[in-house]
């Protein structure tokens, strides 16, 4: 116990944004927008912002394409941490299948573990959020923009 309190409680400076995307098709790229305009903040180098955008594309595609309205992005930016999380009313999580080679769709999950540092999707009694974490270099959130 006493070296929980010697430890104590850090908390990081984070920036938190929330939207509410359409439950249409245009939801992937005003979700991309959302995250870029908070990447823009952090002089994170592009391939780390384009990984976080493709992410994100995933996981709006499949609240659109699988879930119910209404859909809502949340992105968190920690210093070396992306997260960030979609949400619908569906309660029907998603889960993997089996795409052929000249198949459109069906590696949203396949991209998912490859690229993020986790990821994962909760039920809950008003619907499942689907969520990864992003190990991106340090940065410093912007004065002003911590909450």
């Amino acid at each position: 116990m006493s070296v929980v309190r010697q430890a104590g409680w850090c908390r990081l400076p984070a920036t938190h944004v929330v939207a509410e995307l359409p439950y249409l098709p245009s939801a992937v790229p005003q979700a991309r927008r959302v995250l870029r305009e908070c990447l823009d903040m952090t002089a994170l180098p592009e391939e780390s912002s384009a990984t976080a955008e493709l992410l994100v594309s995933e996981l709006v595609t499949n609240a659109v394409k699988y879930g119910r309205p209404p859909v809502w992005l949340l992105v968190e930016l920690r210093p070396g941490l992306v997260h960030a999380s979609v949400s619908d009313t569906s309660t029907t999580l998603p889960h993997r299948r089996e795409s052929a080679p000249d198949s459109e769709g069906g590696r949203g999950l396949l991209i998912l573990d490859a690229l993020a540092a986790s990821w994962g999707a909760v039920s809950v009694e008003s619907g499942k959020y689907l969520w990864f974490d992003l190990a991106v270099p340090l940065f410093k959130p912007p004065a002003g923009q911590i909450h």
